[in-house]
């Protein structure tokens, strides 16, 4: 089964939350220690399905082991929805399977990756005369 092609909620603008679901973009990631270690950043939605798979989290500065990000740039993770659980009163999510002093373990996501598939394409229908 291929995979579904996500989209973040925000460029949705059609896209309704269910009833009763929260959203938690802006709450304080914290991991099973109860530290915190990053904050929500936006929703990825499978805009088929019209459900929420997974949290776009910019990790804090200066966590244990990993690398602080150039200036005006930030370290992300997804992490999916399954994986999380959802404090409303706190406004927190809550990871128990990651800690502050682990989530370097963790696989950064880049927020836009472009396929081989999308690149090769782009350089031949430039000839293979593009220069990096």
């Amino acid at each position: 089964m291929p995979s579904p092609v996500l989209r973040r909620l925000r460029d949705l603008p059609t896209f309704e939350m269910a009833t009763g679901d929260p959203d938690p973009r802006g709450w304080t990631v914290r991991g099973g220690d109860g530290q915190a270690f990053g904050t929500v950043l936006e929703l990825l939605v499978d805009p088929e399905s019209q459900r929420v798979l997974y949290l776009n989290v910019e990790l804090a500065r200066g966590l244990p082991g990993v690398p602080t990000p150039a200036p005006h740039a930030e370290t992300q993770i997804l992490l999916p929805l399954e994986a999380v659980n959802l404090d409303t009163e706190g406004n927190s999510v809550f990871v128990t399977a990651l800690r502050r002093d682990t989530v370097s373990t963790y696989p950064t996501f880049v927020d836009f990756i472009l396929p081989t598939e999308f690149e090769d394409a782009m350089q031949r229908a430039l000839g293979n005369n593009a220069s990096a």
